[in-house]
């Protein structure tokens, strides 16, 4: 039991502690809220308190039914041509005009009579202060907050005008209901704000949705694979077929440590030397000029992108001295038949 007391006081100080943190932390419908009465406060004189703030996501297609209860629809113009929508009620419309006229609110039903242009030129500086306000507080959490930027614009005939006047894909829409002045006189208003679109990557997306890659890099992206060629020898297939586990092979070549680096099809792309590098067997690269001529080399910089330092563990067999001490040289085997490619038809061979 006392566990589970502890963990209720531990979950309650933590969510008091995240609704804290939440109540401070600026959103764009909080902004708008304080926004809001804290213009109608500057502009107007008038009193006014935000009790509900809905904000939702709608396409497109949705929007005519924002606009189906009448009232004042005013077009916002944005940055980079975006464009946003505010509607005001009858009753919030009827008291800013009450206000700027007779100094207080009524509290009478409004009319049906049709809105004015005059009219919308007294609602822009509450939509303007809201705005900038909002703007203003919103700047303080990030730069170039996607709520910035919209201003009053123009006052649009009907709710099927301003559905065509607005082109992005889905807006944010905040519906607040408002109390103005003592009486509490109830109100409404909505901002209709694009929704951001995601920035899109460096290239271009293809249909299946992944990044759209260039010639370049595709081809520095193909594997390439580089053999470590010591020699070449021809076996007869009776020969091949019976070797086993133990035999030795001999190869004739004109230096036993030189070898070469080839792609695919005996390409010759670099000469080597075999050595050591930190206790391992490795190949030094021959730069052009140094022994035999330089071979000739698939393209620019492919042999700039060769390793320097690959592994030639199946290489070869290493040397065993001869009988005589006089020095290495390549292990001996069985005589080969009349078909093995002497070292000199070899090396007629490879220069063509």
């Amino acid at each position: 039991m006392e566990m589970d007391g502890g963990n209720t006081v531990i979950h309650r100080m933590a969510r008091a502690s995240r609704e804290e943190f939440q109540a401070r932390a600026m959103s764009p419908a909080k902004a708008l809220r304080l926004a809001l009465a804290q213009a109608s406060d500057a502009q107007f004189d008038l009193a006014m308190v935000v009790t509900t703030v809905e904000q939702v996501e709608v396409s497109q297609t949705a929007l005519r039914a924002e606009f189906g209860g009448g009232g004042l629809l005013v077009l916002l113009d944005g940055p980079k041509g975006a464009r946003g929508a505010v509607r005001m009620d009858h009753a919030l419309l009827t008291a800013l005009i009450e206000v700027q006229t007779t100094g207080r609110i009524s509290g009478r039903p409004p009319g049906d009579r049709a809105v004015t242009r005059t009219d919308a030129a007294i609602a822009a500086p509450l939509i303007d202060a809201a705005l900038d306000r909002a703007e203003t507080q919103m700047s303080e959490e990030a730069a170039d907050h996607w709520i910035c930027g919209y201003r009053f614009g123009v006052m649009m005939e009907d709710a099927r005008g301003m559905a065509l006047a607005l082109s992005a894909a889905a807006f944010h829409v905040f519906r607040m209901t408002v109390e103005l002045g003592d009486d509490g006189v109830p109100g409404s208003i909505s901002f209709l704000l694009p929704v951001p679109q995601v920035p899109v990557a460096r290239a271009a997306l293809q249909d299946g949705g992944a990044p759209r890659r260039t010639l370049e890099d595709s081809a520095m992206d193909a594997p390439v694979s580089l053999e470590a060629v010591l020699g070449r020898v021809t076996v007869p297939l009776t020969q091949l077929c019976g070797l086993a586990p133990g035999d030795l092979v001999p190869f004739q070549a004109d230096r036993p440590l030189q070898i070469r680096l080839e792609v695919s099809q005996k390409h010759v792309v670099a000469l080597g030397r075999l050595g050591q590098l930190n206790g391992g067997r490795a190949v030094r690269l021959i730069p052009a000029g140094e022994g035999q001529s330089a071979p000739p080399r698939a393209g620019p910089g492919v042999g700039d992108q060769i390793a320097r330092a690959v592994s030639a563990e199946e290489a070869a067999p290493a040397p065993v001295p001869d009988a005589a001490g006089a020095g290495a040289r390549p292990a001996a085997g069985p005589e080969m038949p009349d078909k093995t490619m002497k070292s000199e038809e070899y090396a007629e061979h490879d220069a063509k």
